[in-house]
């Protein structure tokens, strides 16, 4: 298949050349949409067509697809191996040896050449798919995940590292220090004479000719009753807080002002009572649950930790977001649901089915994950794919019209992947209204906006 000629494609491509020859390695952010595969298959037929490259991917998933798309989009490509990890080590050695292009995952890769040490003297280039993966969220001093911290070092090769977005933080707990880093900056640290190249460097080219907008509409969900008992945690929870934050100014004035300006951050590095941090601990769980399962299910969770079955009795029996959820696909011939827990993939699950609509569930229980997101591509009846975090990872969605986020992370990054999965489209957020989750929502929200501006509109329903 003949590739399709793109300015900003171009210009990577250029630039990426550029830096190699200057003995610089490259970290490369491309967003969601933009043709990560694509530049990696120019990549090596166009600049490293001569060189001994390892292309790093971070999941099995990832990984045969890479393989699948090459083969099926391209015929294939010469010299090229992909490395599993059940495969015996001297098979392993026998195709490093015997192929110029190695797709492997780290780990496998990292272990091969433990084993083998000579084999990591030929590799001239390394390709790492999702960069940003390499840097652990939440660290004690090991601050790069497992293998590379020593796999980077064993590897005398420049490094091109490519990921959708490198615009969030990382904390890393270093002896009595927090600290709040910045993954390009930490990245920038371990890969060696590493250059960035940023959307912003390539904005002014056709790129916003090949980036389709995203509709994000924000919608709050009118249901008194879950409302209450969200705000009775939320209650409990900032009670416990003043406790705490009472507690610490009583030995240590300057802590219980760092407390203040930013609790959650803060607490860890404090000595607290055990007790006092495990009830807040659950509390903040149960009001998640909340957030983010069926009626019937946080029912239970709420009656385990003690809360009286008086104060449960007028409950829904399904959600307001249950609710919404089956209104709004009823306006869509192809939804995608995306949700935290496996309770809310089955309770939807069942309620969409009682309405009529065809329903793909995909959980990191589904083996045969590609097979089911291919039979919700090729349906021609009104449908809804339901997935859980795990399900999601790796997902493209462009034959979807609808993606709803039943629940949000706090993680800005997290959250704007789940928007573009469906590449354009529209996207609702879903919460409470009149809750402290419409406060997580903003937060979020006002971060994404100013972290990612290219491709997003936003609505509030009103």
């Amino acid at each position: 298949m003949a590739i399709e000629s793109r300015e900003y494609q171009n210009f990577i491509v250029n630039r990426i050349s550029s830096l190699i020859e200057s003995n610089h390695s490259v970290i490369l952010e491309l967003d969601c949409g933009m043709g990560k595969r694509v530049l990696m298959y120019r990549l090596l037929t166009e600049i490293f067509k001569e060189q001994k490259v390892v292309v790093f991917l971070q999941t099995h998933s990832s990984l045969e697809e890479t393989v699948k798309y090459i083969e099926n989009e391209y015929g294939g490509l010469e010299g090229l191996a992909a490395i599993k990890s059940g495969s015996n080590s001297q098979y392993r050695k026998y195709l490093i040896e015997n192929n110029r292009v190695i797709l492997s995952l780290p780990i496998v890769f990292s272990n091969t050449i433990q084993k083998f040490p000579e084999l990591s003297e030929g590799i001239e280039i390394v390709i790492i798919n999702e960069v940003d993966q390499i840097v652990k969220r939440v660290s004690h001093r090991r601050i790069l995940c497992v293998p590379w911290g020593k796999l980077i070092p064993n590897l005398d090769a420049k490094i091109v590292g490519m990921s959708g977005t490198l615009r969030d933080d990382h904390l890393v707990l270093d002896g009595d220090q927090l600290q709040l880093r910045n993954e390009l900056k930490t990245l920038i640290e371990f890969i060696p004479d590493s250059k960035v190249i940023t959307i912003e460097d390539f904005i002014d080219t056709d790129i916003k000719e090949h980036i389709q907008d995203t509709e994000v509409i924000i919608h709050p969900i009118e249901d008194t009753k879950t409302a209450r008992i969200i705000n009775l945690l939320t209650e409990n929870i900032e009670e416990i807080r003043e406790i705490i934050i009472q507690e610490v100014s009583e030995t240590s004035p300057k802590d219980s002002n760092k407390l203040r300006s930013n609790f959650y951050h803060n607490l860890p590095l404090l000595s607290v009572e055990t007790e006092l941090v495990e009830k807040l601990n659950r509390l903040l769980l149960l009001r998640k649950y909340v957030y983010s399962m069926p009626a019937q299910t946080y029912r239970n969770y709420l009656i385990r930790y003690g809360i009286e079955k008086s104060e449960l009795d007028d409950l829904p029996e399904i959600s307001g977001k249950e609710l919404k959820v089956i209104k709004i696909a009823k306006e869509y011939q192809k939804t995608t649901i995306l949700c935290s827990f496996l309770s809310t993939v089955e309770s939807l699950s069942q309620l969409l089915t009682k309405e009529n609509f065809e329903v793909f569930n995909v959980t990191g229980k589904i083996k045969n994950k590609m097979e089911i997101l291919e039979n919700f591509k090729m349906t021609n009846k009104q449908s809804v794919l339901i997935m859980s975090p795990v399900g999601e990872r790796d997902i493209d969605l462009p034959h979807t019209e609808m993606i709803i986020v039943f629940d949000l992370v706090n993680s800005p990054k997290t959250v704007y992947q789940k928007m573009k999965r469906g590449r354009g489209g529209k996207v609702t957020l879903l919460f409470y209204d009149e809750t402290s989750e419409k406060t997580k929502v903003k937060n979020v929200v006002d971060k994404i906006a100013v972290r990612y501006p290219w491709s997003l509109i936003f609505f509030i329903k009103s």
